[in-house]
């Protein structure tokens, strides 16, 4: 919208005879927005037709554009549109930059399709390495290369160009280019590690395209899952709600890994929480703990397992992980209550 004082002259100088480009270059205001004002599809002071519909997503773009720098503009608004969202493309982005939330990683470059290279020569590495769940094409070729004491490009140079450009890249899931049977083929050849485990664990061999790309956060894997000989964090894309490893009874937030075996009711609620994102979908269930988790940090159950974790109750992992029991309670609750979250059945 533009100023009420600015939309009621623009109707008067069309009152006057001028035209709207005229009006236009008099106000300083886009020609297609002074024709909304002169048709009357808007009047002068009312607010944009979905000016309102960002506030109840705001808690859901800014959790979701911090665990996964890598998530665009476009994929972001694809998502709340998918939750109900009903703004333009313009619009979200104005909100983005009214809040000061970039929703892209500065070190991301556009990805360029490879050049054909001869077909890469048959290899075995002598050490076998498993892939964890979640892991990026880069972090496994190198540990794969480190655990043979090889530098990566031995290992990439086998290799379809793919895995080379992969590599290279800040983000290997979105937009990949069409990642071909022969290439899942050839790593499994290389690493002894079935094609199959290879794709249950690499997002990046889904061949997801950057406008299907599904919703993860970008975090470290857990430290006991890679403990083998493993001293540097492994970055994983792990799926959106997936905020404990269960096996290992730890919280993986985003600046610290916490031992949670003194309250399990934490991962009971992790348990909990992958049911309710088959039976609601993610996406859906990361807007039902946004909204929740508003009405559930700093409650004497969440004092109480931060006393009990022996942690700085003050720090975000610390709060989160001990209020998550009670937040995904109260999600559960709204993905229930008819009308309770935005998009959802009335």
């Amino acid at each position: 919208m533009i100023p009420e004082a600015d939309a009621r002259r623009a109707i008067v100088l069309a009152g006057h005879g001028a035209n709207v480009s005229q009006i236009a270059r008099q106000l300083g205001h886009d020609r297609k927005t002074i024709r909304i004002y002169l048709n009357g599809h808007r009047a002068p002071g009312q607010l944009r037709p979905h000016a309102g519909t960002y506030a109840p997503f705001a808690a859901y773009v800014l959790q979701r554009a911090a665990d996964d720098r890598h998530l665009r503009g476009a994929g972001l608004h694809r998502e709340i549109t998918a939750l109900g969202y009903a703004g333009s493309y313009s619009a979200f982005t104005r909100e983005l930059r009214g809040h000061g939330i970039t929703a892209a990683c500065s070190a991301c470059k556009p990805w360029q399709a490879a050049t054909p290279a001869p077909e890469p020569r048959a290899a075995v590495l002598p050490v076998r390495v498993a892939p964890l769940a979640g892991e990026t094409i880069a972090s496994y070729l190198a540990r794969a290369a480190a655990a043979c004491h090889l530098p990566l490009r031995a290992v990439t140079d086998v290799l379809p160009p793919w895995f080379a450009i992969r590599a290279a890249a800040c983000d290997d899931v979105a937009k990949p280019g069409l990642v071909q049977p022969a290439d899942a083929r050839c790593l499994a050849m290389l690493t002894g590690i079935t094609e199959t485990a290879l794709r249950h664990a690499l997002p990046a061999l889904a061949a997801h395209r950057d406008d299907g790309r599904p919703p993860l956060r970008s975090t470290a894997a857990c430290r006991r899952c890679a403990r083998h000989g493993q001293h540097e964090p492994v970055p994983v894309h792990l799926p959106a709600h997936q905020r404990a490893c269960r096996r290992h009874r730890t919280w993986l937030g985003r600046a610290i890994q916490i031992d949670v075996t003194a309250a399990p009711d934490i991962i009971a609620a992790s348990v909990k929480a992958s049911r309710l994102a088959r039976e609601h979908g993610i996406t859906r269930l990361v807007l039902a703990e946004t909204t929740a988790r508003q009405q559930t940090a700093g409650g004497p159950a969440a004092r109480r397992r931060a006393a009990a974790l022996a942690l700085d109750p003050g720090h975000p992992d610390t709060a989160e992980a001990a209020a998550y029991p009670e937040t995904v309670k109260a999600a559960a609750s709204l993905l229930r209550t008819p009308g309770a979250l935005p998009g959802g059945p009335e």
